[in-house]
């Protein structure tokens, strides 16, 4: 029997940051029109590095469905197949201290807390991916889209051992 850990779901923080960085991108300044007319039927598929796009699939459909295009689950009953293909969708982050980690067992028959004089921990979400188009009868390629990117950031602080304080780019009631 093989003992494979089960995958570690993202916090609720790492949602928000991966969440709100893609609808960053499909509102950024760089988002230009579809070539596609109103009311053109289309369907969606994903391809990327991780399996995981579900999210990301159901924005831009609602974003496309926004511009006029009607979203359908059967690529044939679709005049268009769009392909978003994602070069990234995902969690960066960096820690630095200044103080005492922490020190559990070992020599010591007890745990010693961490002691930051001061601590930073950042998280940061990004994504970047594109949208390629095709007929679907003919599987012929129509166009591309320039990349789509955002990037959002949470960042927590301690100072003086337990003075903590957030910054971040997020919207939401934290």
């Amino acid at each position: 029997m093989n003992n494979i850990p089960a995958p570690v779901r993202p916090t609720a923080v790492e949602q928000f940051l991966m969440t709100q960085a893609v609808e960053r991108s499909l509102n950024g300044e760089n988002t230009m029109p579809i070539p596609l007319a109103y009311g053109d039927t289309v369907s969606l598929d994903t391809s990327g590095l991780t399996a995981e796009h579900r999210f990301l699939k159901s924005a831009i459909g609602g974003w496309l469905g926004e511009r006029g295009l009607k979203i359908v689950s059967e690529s044939q009953n679709a005049k268009y197949r769009v392909l978003i293909l994602v070069q990234a969708l995902g969690i960066e982050q960096t820690e630095s201290l200044f103080g005492m980690p922490e020190i559990s067992g070992g020599l010591l028959p007890f745990a010693l807390p961490e002691l930051a004089v001061f601590k930073k921990q950042n998280l940061s979400g990004y994504t970047r991916f594109r949208l390629d188009i095709f007929e679907t009868a003919t599987g012929k390629f129509v166009r591309s889209t320039p990349w789509f990117q955002g990037s959002t950031y949470f960042n927590e602080y301690t100072v003086l051992f337990f003075f903590d304080f957030e910054f971040t780019n997020l919207i939401a009631p934290f």
